[in-house]
C-alpha cells in the first residue's frame, strides 16, 4: 500500500519474502484460509475494479471531519502491482499513482498488495486471538506482525520517507471461513516524520464478477493522524468490477487479458439508454446481507438506433452493495444496491448505470432529514432558537443505487421497480 498526502507524502505496503513463524492453533482453519486468499489472488489478474475515495479530513479529534474531495480511479493487478488509470481510459499507466492524483491523501494497496503480505508471501507471523462477533457474524480472530526487516511499507511525507513495521489483525467467517475484515497498523514509524499513527481497514465480501464469484475488498478505510492532531481519511469503496475485455489494454502482462467464451455474444451497452427494472424477490433485513445476490427483470423493451436493443424479460444481475444500521441521528438503514451484468438470448453485456428513480415505499428515502435547534444571537435580548434541517446524503458509488430506508428494520418488496439511465465510465 502506498499513500501521498498533501502537499505530497506516501505511505507504502509492498511484496516482500522471508521465513514465518510456526502457526498456532487453530491450524487448520488458517490453512483453509490462506488457500482460499492465495486461489482468489492468483485470479486477480483477470479483473479489474473501480475505486471510489471519498477524502476528508479535520485539524483535532473533536472537529467533525470536512469534505476534501472524491476520487475516481480503476484498478488491476499487472505483475504483483497495482496499476491505476482514469475511468475510462484505454490502458493503465505504468506511474505512480501519486503522480497521477497530485496531492492530498492518496493510498494504494488496499485492492490486493496487503491481504497478499499478510496470507500469501511468508512474510508474516500469526497467532490465535479467539471468537468474536464482527458485522454480525460470528467470526474468528487472529493477530499478526511484520517485523520491520521483512516489511517493505514505506512512508514519505513531502522529501523525508522510511520503513516501518506493522502489526494488525483479520477476521474469517466461523461457518464459511471467508475472509471479513483485515486491519492494519504502522508502527517504528521515523522519529523525524511528524505522523503518529497509519491505521488500513479493509471489510470483503463475494462479488460476481464475469462468470465467478470472487471475495474481493468491498469497502477500506485509510486513517493517517500527524503529530499536530490533524487527521487525514480516505474511505474508498470498490464497485463495477469487471473481466478484462477487448476494450481494455494491458501492455505490462501479456496473459493479463482474458477472452469472452465463444458461446456467448457480448456487446457494449450505450450510453443514456433508460432502463425500468423489477426487483425479482423480496429484500429483507432479517436474512439480507452484504454480498447477496441480487436479480432484477428488464420490464419494457429498451429500444436504440429504430430497433430493440434489450427485450422485455432480460435479467439483471448483481448484488447487496450495502447494508448499514444506524441509531443517530434517528435509527435508519442506508442500503445499496449494484448491478453489473444484463444477460438475455446467449448475449450478455456490462452493465453501467446510475439510478434515475426508485419506485416509493414507506419508509423509503433518498437523503435524510434531521430537524434541529439552532440559536442565532440576537444582542443584548439573548439567543433567538429557530429550526434547522440537516441534510445527510449517501457518498456516491458509481453504478451503485443508494438509499435510506427508516428504522433498523426494512423489507423491499418483490417487483419494486428502480429506474436507471446507462452512463459511459469516462463521464
Amino acid at each position: 500500500m502506498r499513500v501521498l498526502c498533501g502537499p505530497i507524502c506516501a505511505l507504502g505496503f509492498a511484496l516482500s519474502l522471508g521465513g514465518q513463524s510456526e502457526l498456532p492453533e487453530p491450524g487448520a482453519q488458517l490453512a483453509q484460509i490462506k488457500r482460499t486468499i492465495g486461489a482468489n489472488l492468483a485470479s486477480l489478474p483477470n479483473y479489474t475494479c473501480l475505486e471510489t475515495i471519498e477524502r476528508t479530513q479535520h485539524k483535532a479529534a473533536r472537529r467533525p471531519f470536512q469534505h476534501i474531495d472524491t476520487l475516481h480511479l480503476e484498478v488491476a493487478v499487472v505483475n504483483n502491482r497495482e496499476l491505476y488509470s482514469w475511468p475510462g481510459a484505454n490502458a493503465f499507466e505504468d506511474r505512480d499513482v501519486g503522480n497521477m492524483v497530485g496531492v492530498g491523501l492518496i493510498s494504494t494497496g488496499s485492492f490486493a498488495s496487503t491481504v497478499s503480505n499478510v496470507f500469501v508471501n511468508n512474510v508474516s507471523e500469526i497467532k490465535w486471538h479467539g471468537v468474536e462477533e464482527i458485522r454480525d457474524h460470528r467470526a474468528l480472530r487472529w493477530d499478526y506482525t511484520i517485523p520491520y526487516d521483512l516489511s517493505r511499507w514505506t512512508m514519505r511525507i513531502e522529501e523525508r520517507g522510511g520503513r516501518v513495521s506493522e502489526s494488525g489483525s483479520f477476521w474469517a467467517d466461523a461457518e464459511t471461513l471467508e475472509l471479513l475484515r483485515l486491519e492494519t497498523v504502522a508502527n517504528e514509524i521515523p522519529a523525524d516524520l511528524p505522523v503518529t499513527n497509519v491505521k488500513n481497514t479493509l471489510d470483503y465480501a463475494r462479488m460476481r464478477v464475469g462468470s465467478r464469484d470472487l471475495l474481493l475488498p468491498q469497502t477500506a478505510e485509510v486513517l493517517l493522524t500527524r503529530s499536530n492532531g490533524a487527521e487525514s481519511r480516505n474511505r474508498i469503496e470498490f464497485s463495477q468490477c469487471r473481466e478484462f475485455g477487448a476494450e481494455t489494454r494491458l501492455t505490462f502482462d501479456e496473459h493479463a487479458t482474458v477472452n469472452s467464451p465463444a458461446s456467448v455474444n457480448e456487446f457494449q451497452m450505450p450510453a443514456g439508454l433508460q432502463f425500468s427494472i423489477r426487483m425479482a424477490h423480496a429484500l429483507d433485513s432479517k436474512t439480507a446481507a452484504v454480498g447477496d445476490r441480487l436479480t432484477a427483470t428488464i420490464d419494457r423493451p429498451v429500444a436504440y438506433q429504430g430497433g430493440i436493443l434489450v427485450p422485455k424479460g432480460a435479467v439483471l444481475k448483481g448484488r447487496i452493495r450495502r447494508l448499514e444500521r444506524q441509531a443517530a441521528p434517528r435509527p435508519h438503514c442506508l442500503i445499496g444496491l449494484e448491478f453489473t451484468d444484463i444477460e438475455f438470448g446467449g448475449r450478455h453485456a456490462r452493465f453501467v448505470a446510475e439510478m434515475s428513480g426508485i419506485q416509493p415505499i414507506a419508509g423509503l428515502s433518498l437523503v435524510l432529514r434531521t430537524a434541529k435547534a439552532d440559536t442565532r444571537g440576537a444582542g443584548m435580548a439573548g439567543g433567538v432558537t429557530g429550526p434547522r434541517v440537516e441534510i445527510e446524503k449517501p457518498v456516491h458509488i458509481p453504478g451503485v443505487a443508494s438509499f435510506f430506508m427508516e428504522g433498523l428494520a426494512f423489507r423491499l418488496p418483490e417487483g419494486m421497480q428502480i429506474t436507471w439511465r446507462t452512463t459511459d465510465l469516462k463521464q
